[in-house]
């Protein structure tokens, strides 16, 4: 049995996908021994068309054939649901409510902050995991989502009590094809040796999940203090050997699965993070070319959540790492990302000649760029860039919603309902709750987008 859909109101929300009005990043980057960087739109704090308010309390991002994919949870009880956007407009799809019988124990109540974080495996699996806030005593599930209705298959169902210290999972990693082979991985949170310098493995084989998960013990980090893996800290399997650690107060390191690291930052000072905080790493290979992707700063520095893009010295080794480009250069934003979600994800063609990199800072927006050389990135769109200041924008407020110009306003509930109409107006009461709202400009323009009234 699932929760309620949106039915005719996820319809409308394909509006917003002929629509919608794309903001590019204004920043100009200079090539680098051929290679470009271009942006295909922005939606973020400093460019006046964030759409953090929209999204809610989504703290992870994956990508898949072209669209992002956005886990979120909302109101109470708790609903879960994945938001779909077009990841060459950043225009909203529509929202995935997921079945309600995921993110459930045995005897039927919820688990933790369910919908926590997303990912996607190699053969295409989306796989949506809650937050726990101590393994010993609670479930940390991973389930495998159907795109088309929401259903859900149980993937992972851990509980340690054996574990010592605290025991929090916020994200977690996945390697090869859940259906097949492979493993799942996670971080657990802390600062307390014998557990907060811990990250646990589960192995995939044949399809069957280890019940048991296998603990890797980190045995350094970089920086070398605190030496522990802190707040929200992700892992990013690279291959069956290998893997990302990215902590709050560490950089992104190369580990073995024995806990050592293997390569880092101290191998390239040049390139290493402005500041840490926020958490983010990939890797990905165009042209024969091995390139990797990280946060470079968090929130409170300049340039505020931003990323580099640099290329692997020889043997895919830190050492000779060269940069080509941090992005956005300005950055998204300087909202507060307690969560420290600052995510890359990317997405290589067939051809393995272009990766389209996407980039997310919770609360401080979203951002699309395509990376490759110029003959294979090919001329110009010949989109103009459309000002930030002149886009629609709906923000909400004590009382309902408030539009940044007026237009002809509908609301609806997430059953489709009409709550409420305007014309010509800037501002709408509504209740506390969720709620799909179409404006329409006297220019013509429509947006669609998502609010909670809190």
């Amino acid at each position: 049995m699932k929760r309620l859909l949106l039915g005719t109101a996820a319809l409308m929300m394909g509006v917003a996908s002929m629509n919608a009005q794309i903001v590019k990043d204004p920043a100009t980057y200079t090539p680098v021994d051929g290679y470009e960087l271009r942006s295909l739109w922005i939606k973020s704090e400093l460019t006046n068309n964030n759409i953090a308010a929209a999204l809610g309390e989504a703290r992870g991002m994956a990508a898949l054939n072209g669209e992002l994919l956005f886990c979120r949870r909302d109101g109470d009880p708790i609903i879960s649901s994945i938001d779909v956007y077009n990841g060459s407009t950043g225009a909203f799809k529509r929202n995935l409510v997921l079945a309600s019988n995921i993110f459930t124990k045995a005897d039927g109540s919820q688990v933790t902050l369910p919908c926590n974080d997303i990912q996607v495996d190699d053969a295409g699996h989306v796989l949506v995991s809650n937050l726990c806030t101590d393994l010993k005593q609670g479930n940390f599930q991973i389930w495998s989502i159907n795109l088309s209705d929401g259903s859900g298959t149980k993937i992972l169902d851990s509980l340690i009590p054996e574990l010592s210290g605290t025991s929090r999972i916020d994200a977690f990693g996945v390697y090869g094809d859940v259906t097949r082979d492979g493993y799942l991985m996670a971080a657990i949170v802390g600062s307390e040796t014998g557990a907060g310098d811990q990250v646990l493995r589960w192995d995939i084989t044949g399809g069957v999940v280890a019940a048991e998960p296998i603990g890797i013990s980190i045995q350094s980090y970089y920086p070398e203090t605190p030496g522990f893996n802190g707040t929200a800290p992700r892992v990013c399997p690279v291959d069956n050997d290998l893997f990302y650690l990215d902590g709050f107060n560490s950089a992104a390191t190369l580990y073995d699965m024995n806990g050592v690291m293997v390569d880092g930052f101290a191998n390239a000072l040049d390139c290493a993070p402005k500041n840490f905080g926020n958490n983010g790493v990939d890797e990905f290979s165009i042209n024969g070319k091995d390139f990797v992707t990280y946060v470079y700063s968090n929130n409170v520095v300049t340039p505020a959540q931003a990323w580099n893009v640099c290329e692997l010295g020889e043997g895919m080794q830190f050492s000779g790492m060269k940069q080509y480009f941090q992005y956005p250069a300005a950055g998204l934003g300087t909202a507060s990302n307690a969560v420290r979600t600052a995510l890359p994800r990317i997405e290589v063609n067939e051809a393995k000649t272009i990766a389209t990199l996407y980039v997310y800072a919770y609360k401080s927006g979203v951002a699309a760029y395509q990376f490759g050389l110029s003959k294979d990135l090919g001329p110009a769109t010949g989109i103009e860039q459309t000002k930030s200041d002149a886009a629609l924008i709906v923000t909400t407020t004590a009382s309902g919603i408030k539009l940044s110009q007026s237009a002809n306003i509908e609301v609806f509930n997430f059953a489709g309902q009409k709550v409420a109409a305007k014309e010509n107006a800037n501002e709408a009461a509504l209740a506390p709750g969720l709620y799909i709202v179409k404006a329409i400009t006297a220019e013509g323009a429509v947006v669609t987008t998502k609010v909670v009234v809190k």
